[in-house]
C-alpha cells in the first residue's frame, strides 16, 4: 500500500481469483475478500516521503488496487482497507477481546531487529552479515512495550490438528514444512506497535 500496485500484485489477483472461481464451479459457497493492508509503518514512511498524511495515501492507493481488480474482472465479494472504521475495526475489536478473554494476550517489555521493510522482527541469526536477507538493510534495533499473542500456547494443538489432516494442508510438501516449523518451537509474537513509532497511524 506504500506504492503503487505492479505485476505481482496483478498475479496474485488473478490466481486468487482463478481459485474462488473453481471452487464456485464445484458448488461450493465461498467469499473472496481483497482489500488493502494500510496499518504498516511502510505508509507512514512513504506518506513522510511525499510530504501529505498518510491517511491521503493510503486512499489515494486504495482507489488504484481496487481500480486493478476492477479492471481484472476480480469476482471479489468484498474489497476491505484495514483502516475502515466501520467494517475493519468493528471486526478487530472483537477478536482482540476474544483473545485478552482467553488469556492470549499479555504486555510485555521486548527489544529486538526490527525490520521496517518486512513489518518484522528478526534474530541475529536470521541476518546474514548483519542485514534483512529480503530488504539488504540493517534493521533498527527496537525496545518498547508492546502486547503479545500467546502463539506457544497452542503449538501442541496446532501439530495435532496437522497431523490429524483436521487442518488440512496440501501439498503433503507444504504441510511437512509447517509441522518442521512448529516442531523447531513457536514462539509469541508482538501484535501492537508503539503510537509513537507508528505517528499515531493504525
Amino acid at each position: 500500500m506504500n506504492a503503487a500496485p505492479h505485476l505481482g500484485h496483478a498475479l496474485e489477483f488473478v490466481q486468487t481469483d482463478a481459485i474462488a472461481r473453481y471452487q464456485r464451479a464445484q458448488g461450493k459457497e465461498l467469499r473472496l475478500v481483497t482489500g488493502s493492508d494500510e496499518n504498516s509503518l511502510k505508509n507512514v514512511h512513504a506518506a513522510e516521503a511525499e510530504g501529505i498524511g498518510t491517511e491521503a495515501l493510503c486512499a489515494r492507493n486504495a482507489a488504484v488496487f481496487r481500480k486493478m481488480a476492477d479492471e481484472a474482472g476480480l469476482s471479489y465479494t468484498s474489497f476491505t482497507r484495514t483502516s475502515d472504521k466501520k467494517l475493519h475495526l468493528p471486526g478487530v475489536e472483537r477478536l482482540w477481546k476474544l483473545c485478552d478473554k482467553g488469556g492470549d494476550i499479555y504486555k510485555k517489555k521486548y527489544k529486538g531487529l526490527y525490520c521496517v521493510g518486512c513489518e518484522s522482527f528478526y534474530e541475529e541469526s536470521e541476518l546474514p552479515n548483519g542485514v534483512c536477507p529480503e530488504h539488504n538493510k540493517k534493521p533498527e534495533e527496537i525496545e518498547e512495550e508492546n502486547y503479545f499473542f500467546k502463539l506457544s500456547k497452542y503449538e501442541k494443538k496446532l501439530e495435532e490438528l496437522i497431523e490429524k489432516d483436521d487442518l488440512l494442508i496440501l501439498p503433503e510438501t507444504r504441510k511437512n514444512e509447517v509441522l518442521a516449523f512448529i516442531r523447531g518451537g513457536l514462539k509469541d509474537f508482538s501484535v501492537s506497535r508503539s503510537q509513537e513509532r507508528a505517528k499515531g497511524w493504525g
